[in-house]
């Protein structure tokens, strides 16, 4: 397989401006943000690029979407769930996320696993667990992910903890980001098998999927969201 592109356009530690009403202090509904990163797979070769590429994404985040009052959580993804962090962002004015801060929280959000095997479908379980926490306030999840299931061993479950996340009236998005278009062992394509996998659900208006290829374009559409989000 080919190296994946950098993404050169997601604005790396780039501020977006503000908008007005940040500006002024208006207040906006609050979000909690569950960013989940699976580490596992192609993520431990550094030829693709996926964990740079799950840093990025997960910076742009935390620098143009997180505002103050938000809820944070960052979940790694290997062959358990690890909780990186989690917590309501606070700050004067309506401050952004520090840099420094945002450094320290994806290069540990990022760590490719050592051991084998994958929780992609325990990292959803546990962004349904965790958003329950925040009833009331919209949540978006974000899983950066190649989409391999064959060593998720609670993938048969995959389609029915999907439906229980998209059943919550709290769930504003889903993204899933960085599916794979290479071939998994049986010669047919990561992203449609997870896709497939999801069930009837994938097609809610709410869910959002890029490849590892396509993510520079539709990340303008998540942002979009988001924003809709808060309304």
């Amino acid at each position: 397989m080919s190296p994946l592109p950098f993404l050169f356009l997601l604005p790396l530690l780039t501020p977006a401006p503000m908008s007005a009403g940040t500006v002024l202090g208006l207040s906006t509904p609050p979000l909690h943000f569950v960013i989940a990163a699976d580490m596992t797979g192609s993520s431990k070769n550094p030829a693709y690029k996926y964990a740079e590429q799950a840093r990025l994404l997960s910076q742009s985040i935390m620098l143009n979407q997180v505002r103050s009052g938000d809820t944070l959580t960052l979940l790694r993804i290997c062959e358990g769930v690890q909780t990186v962090a989690d917590f309501k962002f606070a700050s004067k004015n309506g401050a952004r996320m520090g840099k420094a801060d945002i450094l320290r929280y994806t290069g540990a959000l990022t760590q490719p696993c050592t051991g084998r095997g994958s929780a992609i479908t325990a990292g959803l379980s546990k962004a349904n667990e965790l958003t329950a926490r925040t009833a009331g306030t919209g949540d978006v999840i974000v899983m950066f992910t190649d989409g391999a299931l064959l060593d998720d061993p609670a993938r048969g479950k995959l389609g029915v903890i999907f439906d229980k996340l998209l059943g919550r009236k709290d769930t504003r998005q889903i993204f899933f980001a960085g599916l794979s278009p290479e071939k998994d062992k049986n010669g047919n394509s990561i992203r449609d098998g997870f896709v497939n996998a999801l069930g009837k659900a994938g097609n809610d208006a709410r869910v959002l999927t890029a490849g590892a290829y396509d993510l520079n374009n539709v990340y303008p559409t998540f942002a979009d969201a988001v924003k809709k989000a808060r309304r």
